[in-house]
C-alpha cells in the first residue's frame, strides 16, 4: 500500500473522528461526547501499553490512567480551586516536558529509550492530554478540538508532501529519517497560510490564527518525532494495526496529543497568569470565535 494511500486513509479516520466530536458538540449529548472520547484514549492507552516491555511497570501505568480517567468527575466542579490549580500546574508540567523532550530529541538525535522513561514520559504527555481535552471540550467549546486536529493534520501532510518533493536536508537521521528541513519549513508556511485563509473567509481577524498555526505546527512535529523515537526504540513501525495501511491511533493523533496541552496554556490560561496582554489577544482574535 502507498503512502499516498495510508494518507487518504488515515483522513477517512479523521473525518469520522471529527464527525464524533462535533456531533456531539453541536447536540451537546453528553453521552455520544464522553463516549467518543473515551474510547479513542482508551485505544491511545492500549497501544502506548504495548511500547512498555516490564510487566510492573505496565501495570502501573495502567492503573494510573485508570484514576486519571475518574478525574472528570472531580473536574465537574469548575468553581473548585484546587481543582483549576491541579489543572494548570499539570499543564504547565506538561508544556515543559514537551520542551525537554524536543531538546533532547535534537541535541541527541538518539534513537533509543529505556522502559523506565517510556513509562514516565507516558505519564507525563497522554493524561496532560486526556485532561486537557476533557476539560476544553466541557467547559469551553469543542469546536477548538476540531480547529487542533485540522491544524495538525494540515501541517503533518504538509510536511509529508513538500518534504517527500523537495526534502534533501534530514533533521533527525537517526530517529525519524523520513523528516527534512525542507518538509518542516513547507509546513511553517502552509498550516498558517490556511489558517489565514479561513479566517478571511470567515471574516475573522488573521493575527490569532496566523500565530496558533506557526505554534501548532512546530509542536505537531515534536509530537510526531517523540511517538517515532518511541516506536523506534521497541523496533516498531506503527503503534498499532487498528487503521489499515496506516497504523494506529496514537499515529494519527502524535501531534495533536502534543499541542492539548500548549493549547490550554497559550489560549485558555492568560487571564488566570496575569497576562492581561494576551488574554485580551486570544480572547479578541481566536477565542471569542470558537465559544
Amino acid at each position: 500500500m502507498t503512502n499516498l494511500t495510508k494518507r487518504i486513509g488515515s483522513g477517512v479516520v479523521l473525518i469520522l473522528l471529527l464527525f464524533c466530536i462535533s456531533y456531539g458538540t453541536v447536540v451537546y449529548d453528553a453521552s455520544i461526547l464522553s463516549f467518543s472520547i473515551n474510547t479513542i484514549f482508551a485505544i491511545i492507552l492500549w497501544e502506548y501499553s504495548g511500547f512498555i516491555k516490564n510487566t510492573a511497570f505496565k501495570v502501573l501505568f495502567l492503573s494510573g490512567f485508570v484514576l486519571a480517567w475518574l478525574l472528570p468527575g472531580y473536574l465537574g466542579d469548575v468553581t473548585a480551586s484546587d481543582t483549576i490549580k491541579f489543572v494548570f500546574y499539570m499543564t504547565i508540567i506538561s508544556c515543559l516536558v514537551w520542551i525537554l523532550i524536543s531538546l533532547w530529541i535534537f541535541v541527541f538525535d538518539k534513537p533509543h529509550l529505556h522502559n523506565l522513561w517510556i513509562f514516565l514520559l507516558g505519564y507525563l504527555t497522554l493524561i496532560p492530554a486526556y485532561v486537557s481535552l476533557v476539560w476544553i471540550i466541557g467547559f469551553y467549546s469543542g469546536a477548538f478540538i476540531l480547529m487542533i486536529i485540522v491544524s495538525v493534520s494540515i501541517a503533518d501532510s504538509s510536511a509529508y508532501f513538500i518534504g517527500k518533493k523537495y526534502g534533501k536536508i534530514k533533521l533527525l537521521p537517526n530517529i525519524s529519517p523520513g523528516k527534512t528541513r525542507e518538509g518542516l519549513l513547507g509546513a511553517i508556511v502552509t498550516t498558517p497560510l490556511s489558517l489565514v485563509i479561513y479566517a478571511i473567509l470567515m471574516g475573522y481577524p488573521i493575527v490569532g490564527f496566523l500565530f496558533f498555526g506557526l505554534i501548532a505546527t512546530a509542536i505537531a512535529f515534536i509530537g510526531d518525532v517523540f511517538f517515532s523515537l518511541i516506536k523506534r526504540s521497541k523496533n516498531k513501525k506503527d503503534s498499532s494495526h487498528l487503521i489499515p495501511g496506516h497504523g494506529g491511533f496514537i499515529d494519527l493523533l502524535d501531534g495533536t496529543i502534543a499541542v492539548l496541552p500548549f493549547f490550554m496554556f497559550l489560549v485558555i490560561y492568560p487571564g488566570d497568569l496575569g497576562l492581561e496582554n494576551l488574554s485580551n489577544f486570544t480572547n479578541t482574535y481566536l477565542l471569542a470565535y470558537f465559544m
